[in-house]
């Protein structure tokens, strides 16, 4: 019987179906105790003798991959895949697969409502009602200004619509431009630069790598204006918290809202934390019930595929 180790936490509980049927295809299944992400050592001991895995957000690197001889395919339970070393997957011969595009509707609506909690102070605000104040709060008028997203993939078109229809005026900039998507919605497709020094709001929907880590820090921080929002919904390495930080407490920027961390779960410490100006939820952008079902169902179905000689969804590696 094949072992099956899932990594992602609450998935017995929300991906019912997806767990039935990888037990009605005759794997073993068992699940992450810790209540939390792995870390690399019980990681290690875990694996030792699984044959897939469907991971979270716990780190696969060159020894985790020989912690596991008889792994064949991870299967990612959401989009992201900074946490993976996907060539040392390939010397592995491990498949690695995700669930690109199911969330994508989910976490443009959450970029929206901190987008609007930010804006609108209504964390600040509903705090100091429950201290007994009677606050009053000014903040502008978003409804012509200038939105830039950075990162225009499947979340950042949701993301673009909903802002083109609340009657924002919305440039984007990706390394690989999709003209043809962005002129259907009302985009602009623009530099990197030009989305940085001349948006009003800016929204973080790049992926992950090398070459976007802390794309936003002091550097491009001062290229922006005087006032800027700033949302990230993407991945949390992808800002320098600590620059962050620096450009809330001078005003440089007005409001900053993340549903991610350079560090997850972040500590007590993380800089924006002590920022009135900054809100943020605990990297639940993706969330929602329905999309737990399908994510469940279809990391299931990358696991069933593979084993049955067919060649998965949204393979990687």
């Amino acid at each position: 019987m094949k072992k099956v180790l899932v990594c992602l936490v609450n998935y017995e509980k929300y991906c019912a179906e997806g767990r039935d049927r990888l037990k009605a295809a005759g794997y073993e299944v068992t699940f992450n105790p810790h209540g939390r992400v792995y870390r690399p050592e019980e990681l290690h001991k875990a694996i030792a003798d699984v044959d897939a895995v469907i991971a979270d957000n716990e780190e696969w690197n060159e020894a985790s991959y020989q912690a596991a001889p008889k792994l064949k395919v991870i299967a990612k339970f959401g989009v992201g895949l900074n946490n993976f070393d996907l060539e040392a997957a390939k010397r592995h011969n491990v498949v690695v697969a995700n669930c690109a595009g199911l969330n994508a509707n989910t976490v443009s609506e959450q970029t929206i409502a901190l987008f609007l909690g930010m804006l609108k102070r209504i964390p600040q605000l509903a705090a100091a009602l429950k201290r007994g104040e009677w606050p009053k709060a000014e903040y502008p008028v978003f409804a012509g200004r200038k939105a830039g997203l950075l990162g225009f993939g499947a979340i950042g078109k949701k993301v673009a619509a909903k802002l083109v229809g609340m009657g924002l005026e919305v440039s984007a900039y990706d390394k690989f431009p999709d003209a043809e998507a962005a002129a259907a919605i009302g985009v602009a497709m623009t530099g990197m630069e030009a989305v940085m020094r001349g948006s009003d709001y800016i929204f973080v929907h790049v992926p992950y790598l090398k070459e976007t880590h802390h794309l936003v820090n002091d550097d491009t921080i001062a290229m922006m204006k005087e006032g800027v929002y700033l949302v990230n919904t993407a991945r949390g390495l992808v800002v320098d918290e600590a620059a962050a930080a620096r450009a809330l407490d001078s005003g440089k920027m007005a409001g900053m809202a993340s549903d991610v961390f350079e560090v997850e779960p972040p500590p007590a410490d993380t800089p924006v934390f002590a920022c009135d100006n900054y809100i943020c939820t605990p990297h639940i952008a993706g969330d929602a019930f329905e999309n737990m079902r399908a994510n469940g169902l279809a990391t299931a179905a990358i696991i069933t595929d593979v084993f049955a000689g067919r060649e998965p969804r949204n393979r990687q590696a």
